[in-house]
């Protein structure tokens, strides 16, 4: 009887140890499963733009952005055309913006004349991201009186239903500059075209 009753002991400890152990590694499963299913926060397309630099803001990663809101248009009143009416508007980078500019960057050759890339060192230039158009660039590229094309992405905004006063929380956002500046659409790429004509810059 002592023999078995130190055989059922030792049995129900080794099953208490297995037990305690598959339930760490599930445990630690279930943890690697949720930390793996964190969703990255989501974005979605809100739009593109060719529009003027303006102004770069190194500090909080925003830019100034002249945008057309209206073309140009001939009055007959006036007996003559209306100039096309731009619009200045602050943007915030997303943090993993992709700044790209759409020429190939400048090289010379022992001359001194502008190199002719080939097919090869073009590809070679364009880096690893063949999706976005033209080639890498940096934060130091973003110049005033740059013209741009610009992707824009935004959160998605939920309307919250609250009292008699119908849909807020989108609309609540003009109460607080803060959040409405963090709310608005941000640049997700940004491709440099070229440069504004000195008789066009305002």
């Amino acid at each position: 009887m002592a023999i078995l009753r130190f055989g059922f002991t030792v049995l129900l400890l080794l099953c208490l140890t297995l037990s305690s152990s598959f339930g760490q590694d599930k445990d630690k499963k279930a943890e690697d499963k949720n930390a793996k299913a964190d969703p990255k926060e989501k974005w979605i397309p809100a739009g593109q733009v060719v529009a003027v630099l303006k102004e770069v803001r190194e500090s909080d990663k925003s830019v100034v952005l002249s945008i057309q809101t209206r073309g140009s248009y001939y009055n007959p009143k006036q007996k003559g055309l209306v100039p096309a009416k731009m619009e200045d508007i602050e943007l915030l980078l997303k943090d993993d913006v992709k700044i790209r500019q759409f020429n190939p960057p400048e090289a010379f050759d022992d001359k001194g004349r502008p190199k002719k890339y080939s097919t090869k060192e073009l590809k070679e230039l364009k880096g690893d991201d063949l999706k976005t158009p033209g080639y890498p660039a940096d934060f130091s590229d973003l110049i005033s009186q740059s013209i741009v094309n610009v992707t824009l992405m935004q959160k998605p905004q939920k309307p919250v239903r609250g009292g008699n006063s119908g849909l807020v929380g989108v609309a609540g956002k003009k109460e607080d500059p803060e959040l409405a500046r963090e709310m608005r659409p941000k640049i997700a790429s940004i491709v440099i075209m070229g440069r504004m004509p000195e008789n066009n810059k305002r």
